[in-house]
């Protein structure tokens, strides 16, 4: 992994390049690994440090800001991240597979090896705890994901032979014995299978759920609920199976599992409005850390001990911000200005980055220009940045009608390339932009 992110290779990519190669390194080097044995905390941490220095810069050879916190960058790009995967989660989510292979799968040679070397649970869905002192690491590893996993693996009843009626959960999302613990004490058999206390020879079939006494009239509503519950369920020829919860298909996926592990957030973000196929990577990832308010402005250097004068580069009265040089400095003004005048759309500008990209919709200017109108924002603040670094490093006054031309041509040249409209002139695309 730092052979393949070495240090010196950031100098020749963007960041958006590096996240491909985040990505693709992450997926190919360590992912069979990842899928047989539990990684040691220190080395997953390792790792993580690579990518987190590769992806910002860092390390021995120069020191740069880490911008957005790690976990964020690891959350799905849904939730305002990069969908960058932890490796503690990713090793879990495959280790989980196999917990999940040897209830689903039927007569393999590794389950029957395994099954009879630790030796089976319950009807054979898993096999016992493994707690021997020699030679079972790989598996015992393995069986730490079991209660997470089972957590989300239910029942398919068929014969019912192989699945316990109190203990399993086969019907709902709980098992009977939790739903129905005071009918659970007064069980007969509490380990009987479906099979058992399905009733064959009762007309169409019913269930017999053979009590240790007959019920109290205090009890009699609990059962009603219990057996209304069971009307829909019946035993069949078919085999029993297990089902994950979480797919459509009922089968593990490693994908799913993940996201389980990762949790969800309740946040909103803007994503289709930053991640889209015809922008390049470089300047997505530069509207996602706008988004954030994570740019290097002036008033983030200061908060980070640099003595600096805090004046905008563009209009110089104002203090600089992520808000105010990306949309309320009178001179990116201009551009807003220019933008909606060619669509005919009249609009008030919300406080933050963020807001903008949420607020930002296209459906009153036709599907022809669609795809145009929701890459402006972000075409705004890559050329807005530029200029003002430009302006930062290189010094030199800023010529308002060069910047307004600047702005064009890059969403000229984006329309060329990426849109593939075959617009040939600056004029045609002028006019291409103003008509429905």
């Amino acid at each position: 992994m730092r052979r393949r992110l070495a240090q010196w290779k950031r100098q020749y990519i963007s960041k958006g390049g590096r996240i491909t190669l985040i990505k693709s390194t992450l997926a190919s080097i360590p992912i069979y690994l990842l899928s047989l044995i539990r990684i040691p905390k220190a080395v997953a941490k390792r790792i993580e440090r690579i990518q987190r220095d590769f992806l910002w810069g860092g390390g021995c050879l120069e020191g740069k800001a880490h911008l957005i916190n790690w976990k964020v960058v690891c959350s799905p790009k849904e939730e305002g991240g990069l969908g960058i995967r932890k490796i503690d989660l990713l090793n879990k989510a495959l280790l989980g597979k196999w917990v999940w292979r040897y209830a689903y799968e039927k007569d393999n040679l590794w389950k029957t090896v395994i099954g009879v070397k630790y030796g089976q649970e319950g009807c054979g869905w898993k096999t016992k705890e493994v707690c021997g002192p020699f030679g079972v690491g790989l598996w015992k590893d393995i069986m730490k994901e079991v209660d997470w996993c089972w957590e989300n693996i239910d029942f398919k009843v068929g014969k019912g032979n192989r699945v316990l009626f109190w203990t399993d959960k086969w019907c709902g999302n709980e098992a009977l014995a939790q739903s129905y613990p005071q009918l659970f004490t007064l069980a007969g058999h509490k380990n009987a299978k479906i099979c058992e206390v399905w009733d064959s020879s009762m007309g169409q079939g019913g269930w017999n759920l053979r009590l240790a006494r007959d019920l109290n009239d205090w009890e009699m509503e609990q059962i009603g609920d219990m057996l209304n519950l069971l009307k829909d369920f019946r035993t069949s020829l078919e085999e029993d199976s297990v089902r994950w919860k979480w797919e459509g298909n009922g089968v593990y996926g490693a994908k799913g599992a993940y996201k389980i592990l990762s949790g969800s957030s309740a946040e909103v973000f803007p994503y289709r409005r930053i991640w889209m196929d015809k922008v390049p990577t470089k300047v997505s990832f530069f509207a996602w850390e706008a988004s954030w308010g994570k740019i290097l402005t002036l008033d983030k250097l200061q908060r980070r001990g640099w003595q600096l004068p805090n004046r905008c580069f563009l209009c110089g009265y104002e203090e600089e911000s992520a808000n105010h040089i990306l949309l309320h400095c009178t001179v990116t003004k201009t551009i807003w200005e220019i933008t909606l005048a060619i669509f005919g759309v009249q609009w008030v500008f919300p406080e933050s980055v963020i807001e903008v990209l949420l607020s930002w919709r296209g459906s009153f200017v036709g599907k022809k220009r669609k795809k145009i109108w929701n890459s402006i924002p972000v075409c705004i603040f890559w050329t807005v940045w530029k200029e003002r670094n430009r302006l930062a490093f290189r010094g030199g006054s800023l010529d308002i009608q060069k910047f307004k031309n600047s702005f064009v041509c890059n969403l000229w040249s984006w329309v060329r390339v990426y849109n593939g409209e075959e617009t040939y002139s600056l004029l045609g695309f002028l006019e291409w932009l103003g008509t429905t």
